[in-house]
């Protein structure tokens, strides 16, 4: 029984001496803690500054010293894949492209879905004229993952990919992906609705791109440059009425010699194109007659000043087209041409072998021959 008071006093100093031991300890645990989160704070503010810099020389357009920027983040925060991406795409920049594959490769094996690993791998791919890889890298990005502006992202890719396209002659495809980025693109990005208008121009949508140039005078009807560019779009495409509307705007807009005479050229062939919708019998006769003494005149002309002896071939066909004229003159002149569809058509087609041929002989026309060139063009290979 005495040995029992004695006893408890012991345990009760073992658990005061272990106790009184584990403060220095938690003590020492919370200072190793946190030197440990400086550190690894420091560490973080290092790779952040390094990697801030590299931005700034990287938009710069100092693709080298971004590079060791890039490199110096990249020991603080070996797992930052921002800063591998940012690293690899200084390294193509600068024409590194050995490195900045082996790079771009590591951040695709670990995310093959990546939307920007994607386009730089694309982009490798062109420079080095691979076009099988170079389309499938551009459709990944299109449709892959992307961490910042997403949408934003992807219609980028998706523009690069065109213009790679129409480089390489593959226009249908071309074409293609830029009906999706025009379906895709918000009615308020104005700048964007005009590269893509571009881009269909280069495609050979003229249609197209004038819709385009279209949706963005929709947010500033009075923009003088797309007015520019939805009128030469449209005479690019023969639709000269659509070119007139937009020409006659832009000209108002910013008066320039090279929009004044594709006005001019516009503006004649409206008002001298025989076969324009709803046009009266008695207006299709006045214009087929006015095109056919135009015709006449210029064929005289080119005959006049030596246009014949230019080479073997056009002297054969000028003397056939003169010969042609005296026999044609017997059976056209303005009432005959009323209520005559038929002669009208063999009339003007008569007009326009005239315009291509003196075109090869003679100068560059100008003025109504120029307009009549035009109208022979857009009704090539049609029944008008």
């Amino acid at each position: 029984m005495s040995d029992e008071p004695s006893n408890i006093a012991l345990r009760y100093i073992q658990r005061r001496v272990l106790l009184l031991s584990l403060i220095p300890l938690g003590l020492l645990f919370v200072v190793t803690v946190a030197l440990a989160r400086t550190y690894h704070a420091r560490e973080a503010a290092l790779a952040g500054e390094w990697l801030r810099r590299g931005n700034h020389d990287f938009s710069a357009g100092r693709a080298a010293a971004a590079v060791d920027d890039f490199r110096n983040a990249l020991p603080y925060d070996p797992d930052n894949s921002q800063i591998r991406l940012r690293l690899a795409e200084a390294l193509l920049n600068d024409g590194r492209l050995t490195e900045a594959t082996a790079y771009f490769q590591s951040l695709w094996d670990q995310n093959p879905g990546s939307g920007e690993v994607n386009l730089d791998l694309a982009r490798i791919s062109a420079q080095m004229g691979d076009v099988v890889e170079t389309v499938r890298h551009y459709r990944e990005a299109i449709y892959g993952g992307w961490e910042l502006e997403p949408a934003r992202g992807r219609t980028s890719a998706r523009l690069e990919l065109c213009e790679f396209l129409v480089r390489n002659g593959r226009l249908n495809e071309a074409r293609e992906e830029l009906t999706a980025a025009a379906a895709d693109a918000p009615q308020q990005e104005a700048i964007l609705h005009e590269q893509i208008g571009n881009l269909f121009l280069k495609a050979g949508d003229q249609a197209k791109a004038v819709q385009e140039f279209e949706a963005a005078l929709q947010t500033d009807p009075g923009r003088s440059l797309w007015l520019e560019e939805a009128g030469k779009a449209a005479y690019a495409g023969g639709d000269y009425q659509t070119a007139e509307t937009y020409l006659s705007k832009a000209n108002r807009e910013n008066p320039s010699p090279d929009i004044g005479e594709l006005l001019s050229t516009a503006g004649a062939i409206v008002r001298g194109d025989p076969y324009l919708p709803g046009l009266s019998d008695e207006e299709k006769t006045r214009r087929s007659w006015s095109a056919f003494e135009r015709g006449l005149e210029r064929l005289q002309s080119c005959v006049a000043v030596g246009g014949a002896q230019s080479s073997s071939d056009s002297s054969r066909e000028l003397e056939n087209l003169t010969q042609s004229a005296k026999q044609l003159k017997d059976r056209v002149n303005l009432r005959s041409l009323i209520g005559q569809p038929d002669l009208r058509i063999e009339t003007m087609s008569f007009v326009f072998r005239i315009e291509k041929v003196t075109s090869d002989s003679c100068r560059t026309p100008a003025g109504f021959d120029k307009a009549l060139l035009l109208i022979g063009k857009k009704y090539e290979g049609t029944d008008p």
